[in-house]
């Protein structure tokens, strides 16, 4: 008795050419839509020129949905909506004002760290790869002016792992060959 093993293959999905009847569709139902992607695909400020980052390639391939007349699905018309409501939530001068608080607030909570970081006289492998991790922490505030939970408990962590170690005065002296200026 032989066995045959026999392999399935997959078809690649055939993606429908849009028709004139389509694009007509297309710009009927979501008309007002696609006038909003565009004004925001046209804000430099938002989407700066030759921007590569993911979301924005995104926002421009929904466009292109959009305008090509392709078959828009109900995840694509909620991510279009999404993108909007982002869009108009970051033209509000409160939401501007409270992002430039929270940058401001949090680059001093960085600079305070930092300074406890230098007080506890770690070794000097240690600062660097702290200074890198704070450094890089620091760059993510400014370009999106947030940290997500992790970041903040991980800072948190260090700012009592550092006032710790200063209060109960463990901190040993700087060795004559660790004396790098800060």
């Amino acid at each position: 008795m032989t066995v045959r093993v026999v392999k399935a293959v997959k078809k690649k999905a055939k993606v429908k050419r849009a028709t004139g009847s389509m694009v007509n569709y297309n710009k009927e139902n979501f008309g007002k839509r696609i006038k909003q992607l565009q004004h925001i695909i046209k804000d430099e400020n938002y989407i700066p020129e030759g921007s590569t980052n993911g979301y924005h390639e995104f926002i421009l391939s929904m466009y292109k949905a959009l305008i090509q007349g392709r078959k828009i699905t109900p995840k694509m018309e909620s991510s279009i909506t999404k993108i909007v409501k982002s869009y108009a939530k970051t033209l509000s001068p409160e939401y501007k004002k409270n992002k430039i608080d929270y940058v401001e607030n949090t680059i001093a909570k960085l600079s305070m760290i930092k300074r406890r970081l230098y007080d506890c006289k770690y070794t000097s492998s240690y600062v660097r790869n702290t200074e890198y991790f704070l450094e890089s922490i620091e760059k993510q505030v400014y370009s999106r002016g947030s940290l997500s939970k992790k970041q903040r408990e991980a800072l948190n962590r260090m700012y009592k792992q550092f006032t710790k170690r200063l209060e109960k005065g463990t901190v040993s002296p700087k060795e004559v060959w660790d004396t790098e200026k800060r």
